[in-house]
C-alpha cells in the first residue's frame, strides 16, 4: 500500500462527502442495516473511508452504459474463482475504459483517480453472491459495496452515490458488486482441481488405507498424511466476501526453540502443488495432501521427537499466510495445554507388521506456546477456527472426524486424518 498523498487524499475526502449529502430515501433503496456495524473507530477507520470512497465512485461510473459494459466484461473474462479482478490493475490497464469511466462520473483527471486508488489498500471487485453474478449482464440495477471485515455490515452505494447500509447476514436482491480487501493471489495460476490426489476433491470417498500390490507396505517415504474430510460448524466468511477460503497449516518448531511454532506447510486452494484442497462448503468430502511420508522423515531428522501442530483457518488476507493477533493465538494455546496437558500435537511413529513397516499418526505432547510471524495490527484478520485435536484426547467423537478443531473450549470442526498408501 503506497502511503496516502495530500492530492488523493483530497479527492477521496471530496467523493466520500458529497455522497453523505445527497438523498438516501429513495423508495428502491435497501432496507438499512445496524449502522452501528459499518462504521467502528480504531486503526481501520482512515482504511474504511478510502475504500467507502473509491466504492461510491465506482457506484456512480457504473450509471454510465460504457463503463458498465467494461466492468462486466473485465468480470466476465476473469479466470479466476467468482469473476474476480484486482480493482488498482483494472485501472492501470492500457486505454482502461474503467479508469475513463470513474474520472469522468467524478470530474476528476484520470491520473487523480488512479493516485486515489494507489493510496488505499490493495482491492478486488466481483459480484460474491452465485444469484447476483447469474442475473447481473451489466444492467442498471446494481449496488457497490464494501466491508473491510467479515462482521461488519457492508456500506453499499446506489448509481446516485447514494449511501446504504446492509445487513451483514444475508444479502438484498438487488446484485452487489464487492470491493473488498484483496484476498486472492492475483500472480498465480488459477487453482486446478487437477492438482488433488487420485480421487475428487468434491465428494465421495476419500480412500482406505490399503495396502500396496498382494499386501506388502510401501515403502515409509510413500505413506502419507492426508485429509479425507472436513466439516465447519459456519463458513467464517461474511457474504460480501463470497465462497469461504479455509486452509489448515501443519505447524513446525521455528528453529531450535520448539516453543515456538511457524506454518511448515500449507494446505489450501492456493497451496503449492500437490497440496491442493477447496472446500467452498462447510462439509467436505475427497482427498487432500497434508504431509507427505518424506516430509514426516524430514521433520524427525530435524526435530527428533517433537510433535507438530494442525492449525485451520479461514483467510482473510494473504493466501498460506498466518496473519491473525499474536495475542489471540497465545490465549487458544494457552487453553488447550490446560484443559488437554499440551496434548495438542500429532507426531507419526512405525511399527513392524507382516506386510511391512507400517506409519501411524496420533497424538502427541508439545510445549508449542505462540506462533512466529504474527502481525498485531493489520487490515484485516484470518479467522481462527481452531487447533486439530486427537478425538481420544478431547474425550468427543464424530461419526466421520477423528480430530476436532477446538478454541476458546469451542468445536468449531471436525477432520478426518489418516495415513494412506
Amino acid at each position: 500500500m503506497s502511503p496516502t498523498t495530500p492530492r488523493a487524499a483530497l479527492v477521496l475526502a471530496l467523493v466520500l462527502a458529497a455522497g453523505c449529502t445527497e438523498d438516501r430515501t429513495a423508495p428502491t433503496a435497501p432496507a438499512p442495516g445496524p449502522a452501528g456495524l459499518a462504521a467502528s473507530d480504531g486503526p481501520d477507520r482512515a482504511e474504511r473511508t478510502k475504500v467507502e470512497a473509491l466504492a461510491r465512485m465506482v457506484a456512480r461510473a457504473l450509471a454510465d452504459p460504457d463503463t458498465r459494459a467494461a466492468v462486466h466484461g473485465a468480470i466476465a473474462s476473469s479466470r479466476l474463482a467468482e469473476g474476480k479482478v484486482h480493482f488498482q490493475r483494472l485501472l492501470a490497464a492500457p486505454g482502461s475504459a474503467a479508469l475513463r469511466g470513474l474520472a469522468r462520473a467524478a470530474g476528476l483527471t484520470e491520473a487523480e483517480v488512479a493516485e486515489a486508488a494507489g493510496a488505499a489498500i490493495p482491492l478486488e471487485l466481483y459480484l460474491p453472491v452465485p444469484a447476483h453474478r447469474e442475473r447481473w449482464r451489466g444492467g442498471p440495477e446494481y449496488l457497490v459495496a464494501t466491508a473491510l471485515a467479515d462482521r461488519d455490515a457492508p456500506v453499499a452505494f446506489d448509481g446516485r452515490g447514494r449511501r446504504h447500509v446492509l445487513s451483514p447476514d444475508a444479502p438484498p436482491d438487488v446484485p452487489v458488486l464487492a470491493l473488498v480487501p484483496v484476498e486472492t493471489d492475483f500472480d498465480g495460476p488459477p487453482a486446478q482441481l487437477a492438482e488433488c490426489l487420485e480421487e475428487s476433491c468434491s465428494g465421495g470417498g476419500g480412500g482406505g488405507t490399503a495396502t500396496g500390490g498382494g499386501g506388502v507396505l510401501p515403502s515409509l517415504a510413500n505413506q502419507h498424511l492426508n485429509l479425507g474430510f472436513s466439516t465447519f460448524k459456519e463458513d467464517f466468511e461474511g457474504w460480501l466476501k463470497g465462497d469461504p477460503e479455509y486452509e489448515l497449516h501443519v505447524l513446525a518448531p521455528n528453529g531450535k526453540d520448539t516453543t515456538a511454532y511457524r506454518s511448515l506447510q500449507c494446505i489450501g486452494e492456493h497451496a503449492s502443488s500437490g497440496y491442493f484442497w477447496n472446500p467452498n462448503s462447510t462439509t467436505w468430502y475427497g482427498k487432500a495432501r497434508v504431509l507427505t511420508g518424506s516430509q514426516m522423515d524430514s521433520y524427525e531428522a530435524q526435530w527428533p521427537g517433537k510433535a507438530w501442530m494442525i492449525l485451520a483457518l479461514e483467510d482473510d488476507d494473504t493466501a498460506c499466510e498466518i496473519r491473525m493477533d499474536k495475542d489471540l493465538v497465545g490465549d487458544v494455546l494457552e487453553q488447550l495445554d490446560a484443559a488437554y496437558d499440551q496434548y495438542k500435537g500429532l507426531k507419526d511413529k512405525k511399527i513392524t507388521t507382516p506386510e511391512g513397516a507400517k506409519r501411524l499418526v496420533g497424538a502427541a505432547a508439545t510445549a508449542a506456546r505462540l506462533i512466529t510471524a504474527l502481525a498485531s495490527l493489520i487490515k484485516t484478520n484470518d479467522d481462527l477456527i481452531g487447533f486439530a485435536i486427537k478425538d481420544s484426547v478431547a474425550v468427543m467423537s464424530h461419526p466421520v472426524g477423528n480430530y476436532v478443531l477446538l478454541r476458546d473450549g469451542m468445536v468449531n470442526g471436525w477432520l478426518k486424518l489418516e495415513v494412506q498408501y
